[in-house]
């Protein structure tokens, strides 16, 4: 499950760069940037190697201070640079929603950094090459190399660019969180991922709640191989393709009516009998249930700002990939939200029920 091409979600500020406003990166060039990497005789690059900063050796790309995983390698606190990879352990709780985690909307990649390989995808620079998968995805093809954070092998920025500091290039210049993300350029794409729309959480989901959390897009699809351009599971197929695309690969029979052979994704719940155990997610009424960040859904409405409750408009109870899986990793296998395989013991946590509410 780890070669998903989904670095995720986050990539907004460069490493030292000030946070202030959720909008485009600003203050002095040199938070980020270095002219003749020199200063004082000393070199400026750096790289991270055991959560500290090793000077010299290398030339970024960009004339950039240090590379995307030097940016988001730290511990996360309310209105910190988003960091991704911690070498140490972050506080994930039961489902990484919790009061007092450190994790952020696409979970962290500590866990298959320190070699549980089922727990994360294995980016270059932060985890060997997967040694089962090697590089082809799971339900994919092959990839030219392992994963990478963007560009051609990766998720973020543009997906022609040979590496990824040219396939995200002027995009943290150009980002205003403020607005809906409608995917026309890198810097208007939800999290870089060109293409994709969304409404971004100013905090990337740092403890979440009902009325701070993403917004994710999705298309309510009426085959099995029209996977809406745009979507958040459209990203995710870019990689996992026959996961969710193809005649005979998501439902036996016609479909929506058939037998599903896999889960489906960008499928409204709504769509379903309002007698259905869908119509009380999240112990709603089936008239705006209350928005789970435990489970979340996606939306077709592209209006900026968070949807607080589903059921509540056309569209807006959208299953996506992202509703059981987080993009960078978390402590559980296949890079689940919680814990299935524990449940119902004390460490464990089932999820799914938030959806299927009568199979708890």
């Amino acid at each position: 499950m780890r070669h998903l091409a989904a670095w995720g979600t986050f990539f907004i500020v460069l490493a030292a760069c000030p946070v202030g406003s959720p909008a485009k990166v600003s203050g002095p060039c040199v938070n980020c940037h270095t002219m003749h990497n020199s200063q004082g005789g000393s070199p400026m690059a750096f790289r991270m190697s055991g959560g500290s900063k090793v000077y010299g050796g290398q030339v970024n790309e960009g004339l950039l201070n240090t590379n995307c995983i030097g940016c988001h390698q730290g511990a996360n606190v309310s209105g910190s640079v988003p960091f991704v990879f911690d070498t140490s352990v972050p506080n994930y709780g039961l489902t990484g929603t919790e009061a007092g985690t450190t994790t952020l909307a696409g979970g962290n990649f500590h866990w298959v950094g320190m070699g549980a390989e089922r727990t994360g995808h294995n980016v270059s620079g932060i985890t060997p090459l997967d040694s089962v998968h090697g590089v082809t995805p799971p339900g994919g093809v092959a990839m030219g190399g392992q994963i990478t954070c963007g560009g051609i092998l990766g998720c973020h920025g543009s997906s022609s660019a040979a590496t990824p500091t040219q396939a995200i290039m002027g995009g943290h210049h150009g980002k205003d969180m403020t607005a809906w993300q409608d995917g026309t350029s890198v810097a208007k794409s939800y999290r870089f991922l060109n293409g994709v729309q969304g409404w971004e959480d100013p905090n990337f989901e740092f403890r979440p709640t009902q009325n701070q959390h993403n917004k994710y897009y999705g298309v309510d699809r009426s085959s099995e191989t029209n996977l809406a351009a745009g979507s958040i599971s459209s990203h995710c197929a870019r990689c996992h393709g026959n996961f969710h695309n193809g005649n005979g690969k998501m439902a036996a029979g016609s479909f929506g009516a058939g037998v599903w052979l896999r889960h489906p994704i960008d499928f409204d719940m709504s769509r379903a009998a309002s007698s259905s155990e869908y119509a009380t997610y999240n112990n709603g009424t089936g008239t705006a249930n209350p928005y789970s960040v435990i489970s979340p859904v996606a939306t077709a409405s592209t209006t900026a700002g968070v949807n607080t409750s589903v059921y509540s408009s056309s569209d807006d109870a959208i299953v996506m990939c992202l509703s059981c899986h987080r993009a960078h990793g978390t402590p559980y296998d296949a890079i689940m939200r919680w814990n299935y395989k524990k449940w119902p013991q004390a460490d464990g946590y089932n999820g799914c029920a938030v959806c299927h509410t009568s199979k708890n």
